[in-house]
């Protein structure tokens, strides 16, 4: 109770803050919200929406540089590049040991989350990423699996014809990249290549990575689209220098263990994917989705996976997927829209685990078919009851079945073959009641769900084989907050609640291989903040932040923290455009994460941390050709600080090293007719 009246003070005092801020008679600034489906400006839409815009230079090589300063998402980066960026947002996600959970992704509306809910962001040419809209919230569950957020990328669109040339340096890494569009009156082609290196910040920790994107939109009316793309990734080597204990760490953040040598943990990654959409505008908008591609991994774990009941020490996955999705706006009424909809997705998985004989491929220890096929149906409705209040709720349908089938028996290894269905609902609806054309008011309330993933149902904490008893966790959440805006500035606070059923959490970690059960309950009550502020035509500040109450209700960790989520977190962001002759912009970044638990009884904490950054950066146009130059300095004070935890590991090594003080610079040259 005393954190629920800290809360609801807060909440009181942002209100009477907004409310004597609404002397400014400044038109709205209108931001259009593509998560909900329909064209709302922010103040309009009844959930916790932010959109963020990256800036087109600096070495960008982890989807944390991107998401850094986001109200309520928590962006760890391993420094590690064979794991990926580890994403949570209020709590959604914290457990995952690789790849991303909890969260639905997409770029371009084409989903970047499998069926099973697990997705991943190490593929997406990062550079090429126009805007990212975050969905919070109980809204956010009308995307399906695992939708405790929404992260929607959209690719950068060009206006005119380029060319565009640029290399990047830093003391461990270096990228060149190469941009070229053609764009014409009805179509436009655009070709994005990167190929980035790096020593990596830690012995055996090289990485090398090479990306393409092909993108053709043709207008083929005036209200219709049609958008091919074509992405491209191979990671021919990412060393993975592994975890450190606590007393590792303390020792020497920028070790790297015996084992990581002995038996070359290491992952290469191929990727490629086809997608073609059909979309339209107009009074009856339509969006009519396709793809396919395939994902090869291949990966070396940190022990031997000798024993005949083991899954091996090395992976080698094959994933074919493909899939289609459509919706349709309609209007129902004057006052009613409602967009339906539906898609059809399968993932299949042939896996095979092998002997690591110290960095050698030695006997066959897995060999298994992996398939996920989902089916989904939602609608959508928007009800416009007056100028000042809209109402917007959905419903969502999900048929998810797995079918493994195991050709690996010998022996005391059993057969491992099974299937499960997973036949879940979503549901909310929100309200949006715009008090004055700077400020609003909103609430909504919603039952979603999340179900273990392939690689939850890998493994059994005891006796080893698959685990399909795993249950597919449900939550109850409600969510009510302020925004305000004007010319100048742009605020938003909101306070939320979370009750969690059969919550999913990692039971043990070792050597590579994580096993997961069923908590029972678990809550989590919190409040989020954004202000921006453009005091004058040369400062502009951005300040976001936190503050989360998660923990077990019952159970042997009941009162407990859950492990992985930071209970407070702040982004604060300056930025100096000089009136000089030469133009100049510079950017100041501090960021605040409060400790980190590492298990379920909290017996280890990641500590706190603050740390710092600061960036430069220019650009001068003669004619036809433009010139741009930059310069940055992360981690100013060489903070040592944990930059993400594992999970429950159960060998103790839960703390992965952020990355030192780096000086990086960069220059591109662009050609406009």
């Amino acid at each position: 109770m005393p954190r629920f009246k800290m809360l609801l003070t807060a909440s009181s005092l942002v209100a009477i803050f907004n409310a004597a801020a609404l002397k400014a008679e400044e038109p709205v600034e209108i931001i259009v919200i593509s998560a909900t489906s329909s064209a709302q400006n922010w103040l309009q839409s009844p959930a916790s929406v932010d959109i963020s815009w990256p800036e087109q230079s600096g070495l960008l090589f982890d989807s944390a540089q991107l998401l850094q300063g986001i109200a309520g998402l928590q962006a760890d980066s391993r420094a590690n590049f064979a794991q990926d960026t580890r994403l949570s947002v209020r709590g959604f996600g914290s457990r995952s040991p690789f790849g991303i959970r909890g969260i639905y992704l997409q770029q371009d509306g084409i989903p970047l989350s499998a069926p099973d809910g697990q997705g991943q962001l190490a593929s997406v040419l990062l550079d090429n990423v126009q805007s990212i809209e975050v969905l919070r919230g109980p809204l956010a569950v009308l995307y399906g699996n695992g939708a405790g957020a929404v992260i929607s990328l959209r690719s950068r669109q060009y206006n005119q014809s380029e060319l565009t040339t640029s290399v990047a340096l830093s003391e461990q890494h270096q990228q060149q990249q190469l941009k070229l569009a053609v764009v014409g009156d009805k179509q436009s082609l655009q070709l994005a290549a990167k190929q980035f290196k790096t020593e990596g910040y830690r012995p055996h920790s090289r990485a090398a990575k090479d990306q393409l994107q092909l993108n053709w939109q043709r207008q083929l009316s005036d209200n219709l689209q049609l958008n091919l793309r074509y992405d491209w990734a191979y990671d021919p080597y990412l060393q993975d220098p592994l975890s450190l204990s606590p007393a590792q760490w303390r020792e020497n953040p920028r070790q790297t263990i015996a084992a990581a040598n002995l038996f070359d943990t290491e992952k290469t990654v191929k990727q490629h994917q086809t997608s073609i959409s059909l979309t339209g505008d107009g009074s009856n908008p339509l969006q009519l989705a396709l793809w396919q591609g395939e994902r090869a991994i291949n990966q070396r774990l940190a022990f031997p996976g000798s024993a005949i009941t083991s899954a091996g020490g090395e992976v080698l996955l094959n994933r074919q997927y493909h899939g289609l999705k459509g919706q349709y706006q309609l209007a129902l009424h004057n006052k009613v829209s409602a967009v339906i909809g539906g898609s059809a997705v399968q993932t299949d998985d042939r896996r095979f685990g092998f002997i690591n004989d110290f960095g050698q491929r030695g006997a066959l220890r897995r060999d298994e078919d992996n398939r996920a096929s989902n089916l989904d149906g939602f609608i959508r409705l928007n009800y416009q009851a007056s100028a000042a209040i809209n109402w917007h709720g959905g419903w969502r349908y999900t048929d998810l079945a797995y079918q493994i089938t195991d050709y690996f028996i010998q022996g005391d290894n059993p057969d491992d073959s099974g299937q499960r269905n997973y036949y879940q609902q979503a549901f909310a609806a929100g309200v949006n009641w715009q008090l004055t054309p700077h400020f609003a008011w909103f609430a909504s309330a919603g039952k979603g769900f999340e179900t273990p993933t392939l690689a939850e149902l890998a493994y059994s904490a005891v006796g080893g084989g698959i685990n399909l008893q795993l249950d597919a966790s449900t939550n109850q959440q409600w969510e009510t907050g302020v925004k305000w805006q004007n010319s100048q500035q742009r605020a938003s606070f909101s306070l939320f609640n979370i009750a969690t059923d059969n919550e999913i959490i990692a039971q043990r970690s070792d050597g590579g291989r994580t096993s997961f059960a069923n908590a029972s309950k678990t809550s989590r009550v919190g409040l989020e903040f954004q202000w921006h502020y453009q005091l004058s035509t040369q400062w502009r500040s951005e300040l976001s932040g936190h503050i989360l109450q998660a923990e077990f209700d019952d159970g042997p960790a009941a009162g407990k923290q859950l492990p992985g989520v930071a209970a407070s977190e702040v982004n604060w962001q300056w930025h100096f455009t000089p009136l000089l002759t030469v133009p100049i912009h510079v950017t100041l970044q501090s960021h605040y994460r409060s400790k980190v638990f590492t298990n379920d009884n909290n017996s280890d904490a990641a500590p706190a941390a603050v740390h710092f950054s600061a960036s430069i950066n220019s650009q001068q146009r003669y004619q036809q050709w433009q010139f741009s130059q930059w310069l940055s300095l992360n981690n100013i004070t060489d903070k040592h600080y944990v930059g993400a935890v594992v999970v429950n590991q159960a060998n103790g090594r839960s703390f992965e090293p952020a990355a030192g003080r780096e000086v990086a610079a960069g220059l591109s040259a662009s050609y406009y007719w």
